[in-house]
């Protein structure tokens, strides 16, 4: 809640922020909902920015705190980057009148006007520095998606040693695995062949059976997701049980009593 909290009054300090520019003319409810709709793309960018992180689950990505946060800042640079369009429109946008496309530039260009950088320092060493707000904005962003991305691994290595604990047999785990990704109609070659080279890496690697076992767990559940992996494992557990079991043999009748 706390994330959410933090979108909301985001999106709506930036809009505030935006009012300052109303005296060029505009009227102020247009500059609001201008500087609310350059708001909310800034928060979809920022959204998809995490959605093609993380794969597993990308929506439960986005929604916790870490993710609300990283969300709103991009949502109050595309109110930011409104209200410089606006402010200086002779200088950055002189053709372009219309205060729906400054919001749509500024939501969606928000990375660009905002995180520019001003000027390059050169110093005596021979590096150069850029100078401007992309310093700032780009280290507290890459802070967040650290912050997602330890979030994450907790509960997919609680997910993963809660479902394969019990599973210590890494050949048949993996040939039944592997045997799985027929059901997903939508999964490229590129990720079946990925799959395919952890098994064959892992059998090679001098690991116990269980932990083989467990990081591949990790990683089908990248292609998988949380709910189909639980399914699979399910399913997995009880084909490790039946194929465990030796056959009876065929035309076999019931054994004779004493």
């Amino acid at each position: 809640m706390s994330g959410a909290r933090s979108l909301i009054a985001g999106i709506l300090l930036a809009a505030v922020a935006a009012l300052e520019v109303w005296s060029l003319g505009l009227h102020r409810s247009t500059l609001f909902w201008g500087a609310v709709l350059s708001a909310a793309f800034g928060a979809g960018t920022g959204a998809s920015e995490i959605i093609s992180r993380y794969r597993d689950e990308p929506l439960r990505a986005v929604v916790n705190k870490y993710g609300l946060n990283y969300v709103s800042i991009n949502a109050m640079l595309g109110a930011a980057a409104f209200g410089l369009l606006t402010r200086y429109a002779d200088h950055l946008l002189p053709t372009t009148t219309d205060w729906f496309m400054r919001a749509i530039i500024g939501g969606f260009g928000a990375m660009v006007i905002v995180r520019s950088k001003l000027f390059i320092f050169h110093a005596e060493d021979g590096k150069d520095y850029p100078i401007g707000p992309a310093i700032v904005i780009e280290t507290f962003l890459r802070m967040l998606d650290r912050k997602i991305d330890r979030h994450r691994a907790s509960m997919r290595q609680q997910r993963v040693f809660t479902a394969m604990a019990s599973v210590s047999d890494f050949e048949r785990s993996a040939d039944y695995l592997t045997a799985s990704l027929l059901s997903f109609q939508n999964l490229s070659q590129d990720e079946k062949a990925g799959i395919a080279k952890i098994i064959e890496d892992y059998k090679t690697v001098a690991w116990p059976a269980a932990l083989k076992s467990a990081a591949l767990g990790m990683a089908f559940l990248t292609i998988a997701g949380e709910e189909n992996f639980d399914q699979i494992m399910i399913s997995l557990k009880a084909y490790l049980a039946t194929s465990a079991q030796p056959p009876s043999p065929a035309g076999a009748g019931p054994q004779p009593g004493p």
